[in-house]
């Protein structure tokens, strides 16, 4: 399970704002709340949610071949369950993995790229996001990958402020979401704690005053 991969790291750091810890979290969250609720991101009005119920999280498979970080494995379909969250394999020999830290197959066969970034910087995020707009592409013109699934990818960015906004080019939104900032770390859940006690040595009162004007915003 994601347990003992977080209970592991975080004997080593309490810091959840970003890199592995703050992978694992969301693992650990997304990986329960599928189990319990049989779908993931339903809280996004513009979006459908994702149909998956984990039962199995796998830290043993990575998407893209081992030693060219940029092409896709092939053979997807040997392996890929429906009810596994894939927590992608990283070190050790191992690069790290393009475009997504977690992965899983939907029952309408729809491959979601989980992309966690503890970045808070809008240039940043922005980058990383026009990477998944660049890959959506690429496989829009790979004729086996797009009849044999439907690509999804989401963005995790909790780092960035209530003001800080990274949009989604149009001709992308269908296939691409960005949760940002407080709606990003809801998805932590119970562990939204552990992340705002590692982030109010930085800015936290700055960050909580510019959520709330935001939200006085949306209530007016």
């Amino acid at each position: 399970t994601a347990a003992a991969p977080l209970r592991s790291i975080m004997q080593r750091s309490l810091d959840l704002t970003g890199g592995k810890p703050l992978e694992y979290a969301y693992a650990w969250v997304l990986a329960v709340e599928s189990s319990v609720e049989g779908c993931l991101f339903e809280d996004e009005d513009d979006h459908d949610p994702f149909y998956f119920k984990c039962s199995a999280i796998d830290t043993d498979h990575r998407l893209f071949e081992d030693k060219d970080e940029k092409s896709l494995k092939m053979n997807l379909k040997d392996w890929l369950q429906r009810d596994t969250l894939y927590l992608v394999k990283e070190g050790n020999g191992y690069t790290t993995h393009y475009l997504c830290d977690l992965f899983f197959l939907t029952k309408n066969r729809e491959i979601v790229l989980v992309d966690v970034t503890g970045l808070d910087n809008v240039d940043k995020v922005t980058k990383k996001v026009n990477n998944h707009v660049g890959f959506m592409g690429e496989i829009a013109g790979n004729e086996k990958m797009a009849q044999e699934f439907e690509w999804r990818s989401v963005v995790l960015a909790p780092g960035l402020k209530g003001k800080d906004t990274v949009e989604v080019p149009k001709e992308a939104r269908k296939s691409i979401r960005v949760i940002q900032g407080r709606a990003a770390r809801g998805y932590l859940r119970g562990l939204q704690q552990m992340y705002r006690y590692t982030r109010q040595f930085e800015d936290d009162e700055e960050d909580d005053e510019e959520d709330d004007e935001e939200d006085d915003e949306e209530d007016d």
